[in-house]
């Protein structure tokens, strides 16, 4: 295997491993797609690359580096598609700036139509590539000193160039908006795909100045072999750093899976010594359908749907223990917590807690119910999740802590029978 075929390869694997990884997401947003057709794209052309492909395509046409022309379009094609889909992260990032009214869709179709069209028009009057000993092809540094050649990769580099530093700008933009609005993800999400394009930049930039020289008639700093070994490092660089950035809210994803489990596994205690005080039919559902324990360690499919049904039997348990708390009981349980030391959240997760045993425990042991019972929900839950679970989860430490006891033996001091 040649040099350019191993460089290839370093972006060519990453590249359709990703794509081959996110086709389940095809069937969801439109942005998921167009970002998706972006390094599907950029996965043709980087595999156009390999010499068996660029040979096999001028054998099988008779169109000598026909496979070049498909490369870069493709290239093109996929800046301006990052590009749209980039302008379409960055339209909810507040005003818009002077420049951004140059990203909008008319402007940005009007270019792409003649960028492309001119592409195509200039490619016959470019200079063969140039073919090395070991079967290598350099198209770009054929074009040294070659005015029509040097049209053709300008428009080339010019779109690509031109698109990326759009691309660029916008996600800085949407980082800066993201990382002022608490979204710490997405905002280093942006900020690599931004690196990323102001890296491809560079790569046009590194290109353009080797054909400067050539039209100008002087000695480049380098050779024209390592200027491509150079300058497809940079591409290596560019690509890597835009497919880190769209995969790092992947790495997101995976975290808040790996979060749900370790709750789902660290609220079954509580769960199954609440749900025995539902109603009959709830129980058998729940001995029924209810995830065993190696389900619940085991095995990641439906999390959510588990974890929040999981929620939903706790919260329905400690709504049939309402009778047997007393209206006073949240606050004098919250009173002996914070005299044991525990403050804020802690105390109020403790009181919870303590309020949910004794509850349990009047019901489960069919005690009088209370005088005074408490009317209003006693946990402290919401419509996301996530956080319910994660509030549950602190009730839950608290519920089997050897502190239940001690706050038992104050209430009862306090309120002596």
């Amino acid at each position: 295997m040649i040099k350019d075929d191993v460089m290839a390869l370093c972006t060519i694997v990453p590249l359709w491993i990703w794509c081959s990884s996110r086709i389940g997401y095809l069937r969801g947003t439109r942005g998921q797609r167009e970002l998706w057709t972006v390094l599907v794209l950029l996965s043709c052309a980087a595999t156009l690359r390999l010499s068996f492909f660029e040979q096999g395509v001028t054998q099988w046409t008779g169109v000598g580096d026909l496979a070049v022309l498909v490369k870069h379009l493709a290239v093109m094609l996929s800046s301006f598609l990052l590009w749209r889909w980039v302008d379409s992260v960055a339209a909810d990032a507040g005003p818009r700036r002077w420049w951004q009214r140059l990203t909008t869709a008319w402007p940005r179709t009007v270019f792409a139509v003649v960028a492309l069209s001119a592409a195509c028009v200039m490619f016959p009057f470019a200079a063969p590539a140039l073919v090395y000993a070991d079967g290598g092809r350099n198209f770009i540094g054929a074009q040294f000193g070659h005015p029509a050649g040097t049209a053709y990769v300008t428009a080339y580099l010019g779109t690509m160039g031109l698109a990326m530093t759009f691309s660029g700008a916008l996600c800085m933009v949407a980082a800066r908006t993201a990382r002022r609005d608490g979204h710490r993800m997405f905002s280093a999400c942006m900020y690599l795909m931004s690196l990323g394009c102001w890296t491809g930049v560079g790569y046009g930039l590194f290109r353009g100045s080797h054909l400067i020289y050539g039209l100008a008639d002087a000695t480049y700093p380098m050779s024209v072999e390592d200027a491509d070994e150079l300058s497809s490092l940079i591409q290596v660089v560019a690509i890597g750093l835009i497919l880190v950035g769209v995969s790092f809210r992947g790495w997101e994803t995976v975290k808040r899976s790996v979060q749900r489990r370790r709750r789902l596994i660290a609220l079954r205690p509580l769960w199954q010594e609440l749900v025995s005080v539902l109603p009959a039919e709830a129980v058998v559902r729940i001995l029924t359908d209810g995830p065993s324990h190696f389900r619940d360690r085991y095995d990641p499919r439906g999390l959510w749907e588990r974890l929040d049904q999981r929620v939903l039997d706790i919260s329905d348990s400690a709504l049939e223990v309402l009778p047997w708390i007393a209206a006073d009981l949240p606050r004098q349980a919250a009173d002996a917590a914070h005299a044991c030391g525990l403050t804020g959240d802690d105390a109020e997760a403790a009181a919870q807690a303590l309020c949910l045993r004794t509850g349990r425990r009047g019901c489960a042991d069919s005690e009088p119910r209370a005088d005074s019972p408490l009317s209003l929900p006693l946990l402290s839950m919401g419509h996301d999740l996530d956080a319910n679970a994660a509030w549950l989860n602190r009730v839950a430490r608290y519920y089997h802590s050897p502190l239940m006891d001690t706050l038992d033996a104050r209430l009862a001091t306090r309120n002596p029978a």
